[in-house]
């Protein structure tokens, strides 16, 4: 490995005249600092890159700019893909993560590809977590030029939480050559640890100006067709901002017609499914409620019923606010009646506190209040991170019952070890307000091996061997198993990741053997036809949808054909086998998820969606076109049909029509 010298701090420098954001690197930059030595973070980690970048920053009372010059000896290889915005890594692209705390764990991050589609997250834990679903309010433009491409950003200091008087923000630069596999980085990264915001280089003498006031107004009207009748609705969002360290938001009667629906899965398993979320006033900020064990799980709230009904929200208020190297995070939100639901108050408050160089310790409440329930956990937890070694804890108390968890991550340079332990007492029931289902449950397993970089066709490879044991919830005995596992990721960018595990275990108050294999693989998603497949069998097990012990399996496949650089056809293909105790065929569920993706314009999508199943026989459709009219500020217009076809006969269940928009008045 070559490590080449590499400035890692930059003076930025005041501008009167701030630069057009128009993709072209005019004069007004020449007169700005630049950085343009870069080094490889992969493939070839510590080598110099096969391509030259130049970044030039300044700022102004009100904004940051920054600016890429990405040549390119091979401009018509570029890889350039239309796509939705927050599509990561979508082709040749470029992004800047910023520190703006100088606390070396949290930060934001600002992405732009070459077809000028923008991208942007917050990232905590020093890089560990990055929370995608985060939004700003920033500007860009990207042009193809004769030398490669360029790209210009313009950052109000309003869209960014920073600390007050702190003139040394820590920052990274970026860019990334989709044919190579190549991300080049300013400050120089490590394979072995992955992002880290703590080797972060310095941006030295940014001193904003007063921002005044920080005032986010988003008005939603929204129509709905269905059941021939039209229902109109109103909503509003709020977001302030009184220091630049602190956010509030509020929310009245929202709604998520927008949001894609989750996918059908079949369960054989004892333990209710995780959905991940996707709204926006949960998703913001969501990271500050994270702890090791879900005790926020926010789709309780505003859940959908098994009558498929959703509980209406009628409002809800969020604060997050920082204080030197204080975390602060409260919500509450309250639910309407519906069906078998009553009126229902959730709250979470949340502390977490920067110790040591780049540690935190943390607390949070949570709780659900309704007319007969109150439901409340407590959580206390910490983690320790020294260099490539992460130690996790926390302890929470339900009303009736107590949870702990302990887990040690350690990635150093040539071997990684994995390791946890969890406990959950019969009686812990976060149910109505977090994520836990595993009441009873004791757990622990060791995991280690060496890693490989750059080594023959192998970009990394790592393998290793591990065990552990487990005891259900309710059962007497304990079960064990062993694993060995094996990843190679190849210099060709394709993939593949194996697991076998040999156990016994009891459940049901039955012993049994077992085995189990995994096998997941990928194509390079830098070509036009990208394919993957994740399969999964378990020798024996108790199936909880049929209850009986038996052979299982699932088969997950994924493919891609990006015919242009604004059209994606793709297909998910999910199918469950499940054997009878005698080993014959039980059933096998086919659930197929076709998917057309079209750019009209870099802001205007449209997509088409259907999810025929062979299991429920509930088949779906819908489409979604979508406009992003300016920063945060959307058009809707989605159509969704379902048909049932239990009795052999396509007969019609619902068919909705929903416009809607959402408009930002940002002060």
């Amino acid at each position: 490995m070559l490590i080449f010298p590499c400035i890692s701090e930059i003076n930025v420098q005041r501008v009167n005249i701030p630069p057009v954001i128009d993709g072209n690197i005019d004069s007004v930059w020449y007169y700005t600092d630049s950085v343009a030595i870069f080094m490889q973070w992969n493939p070839d980690e510590g080598k110099l890159p096969t391509e030259s970048t130049k970044v030039y920053i300044c700022y102004d009372d009100k904004n940051i700019y920054i600016a890429f010059k990405c040549f390119d000896s091979k401009k018509g290889n570029l890889d350039i893909k239309i796509v939705s915005r927050d599509c990561y890594e979508s082709g040749d692209c470029i992004w800047v993560m910023l520190d703006t705390f100088g606390d070396k764990t949290t930060a934001y991050e600002f992405g732009v590809n070459a077809a000028g589609i923008q991208s942007d997250d917050r990232v905590s834990q020093d890089g560990r977590t990055v929370d995608t679903a985060w939004d700003g309010v920033w500007y860009s433009a990207a042009k193809i030029t004769d030398y490669g491409y360029n790209v210009e950003m313009k950052i109000p200091f309003k869209t960014l939480k920073f600390k007050p008087g702190l003139y040394e923000w820590r920052a990274n630069f970026f860019r990334y050559i989709s044919r190579k596999f190549e991300c080049d980085t300013w400050a120089p990264l490590r394979q072995s640890e992955g992002l880290r915001v703590s080797r972060c280089g310095i941006l030295k003498g940014i001193q904003p100006g007063k921002q005044g006031l920080h005032l986010e107004v988003y008005p939603v009207t929204l129509g709905r067709y269905e059941n021939n009748s039209l229902y109109p609705k109103l909503g509003l969002d709020i977001g302030w901002g009184p220091t630049s360290s602190s956010q509030f938001s509020l929310t009245a009667y929202p709604d998520f017609a927008q949001i894609e629906a989750d996918p059908y899965t079949i369960n054989l398993s004892k333990y209710e499914i995780y959905l991940d979320e996707r709204r926006p006033f949960f998703v913001e900020s969501r990271g500050i409620f994270d702890t090791p064990i879900s005790l926020f799980y926010s789709r309780r709230v505003g859940k959908r019923l098994y009558s498929g009904e959703d509980v209406p929200i009628i409002g809800g208020a969020k604060y997050t606010g920082t204080y030197k190297r204080c975390n602060l995070g409260l919500l509450t939100a309250y639910t309407d009646k519906v069906s078998t639901e009553s009126k229902s108050l959730y709250s979470v408050g949340r502390i977490k506190l920067g110790i040591f160089k780049n540690s935190d310790l943390g607390i949070l409440y949570s709780e659900a209040r309704s007319e007969n329930n109150i439901q409340g956990v407590l959580g206390i937890d910490a983690t320790f991170r020294i260099k490539e070694l992460q130690l996790t804890s926390q302890f929470a108390k339900s009303d009736s019952g107590y949870a702990k968890l302990v887990k040690l991550d350690w990635y150093a340079q040539k071997f990684l070890i994995l390791s946890k332990y969890e406990h959950y007492d019969e009686n812990f029931d976060i149910e109505r307000i977090g994520y836990a289902p595993w009441q009873g449950l004791t757990k622990y397993y060791l995991s280690a091996g060496p890693r490989f970089f750059n080594v023959g066709p192998f970009y990394t490879f790592t393998t290793g061997i591990g065990g552990g044991r487990k005891k259900e919830g309710g059962e007497s005995e304990w079960g064990y198993w062993i694993n060995g596992w094996f990843s190679p990721n190849f210099k060709n960018n394709w993939g593949l990741s194996s697991n076998l595990y040999k156990g016994k275990n009891y459940e049901i108050d039955r012993w049994y053997d077992y085995y189990q294999a995994s096998v997941s693989f990928w194509t390079d998603n830098a070509k036009p036809i990208v394919l993957s497949d994740d399969i999964w069998y378990k020798s024996c097990g108790f199936n909880y949808r049929r209850n009986y012990f038996a052979q299982m399996g699932t088969n997950n496949l994924y493919l891609e054909w990006r015919l242009n650089p604004a059209l994606t056809l793709s297909l998910n293909l999910s199918n469950t086998l499940e054997w009878k105790p005698d080993g014959e065929m039980e059933d096998v569920s086919w659930i197929l998820r076709p998917i057309l993706q079209y750019a009209l314009t870099k802001d205007v999508h449209f997509r088409i969606y259907a999810e025929p199943n062979t299991d429920t026989h509930i088949h779906s459709f819908n489409s979604l076109l979508s406009w992003n009219f300016k920063p945060k500020s959307w058009f809707y217009l989605a159509f969704n049909e379902t048909r049932d076809n239990t009795a052999g006969k396509m007969s019609l269940k619902d068919r909705i029509v929903v416009a809607k928009i959402r408009y930002l008045f940002f002060l």
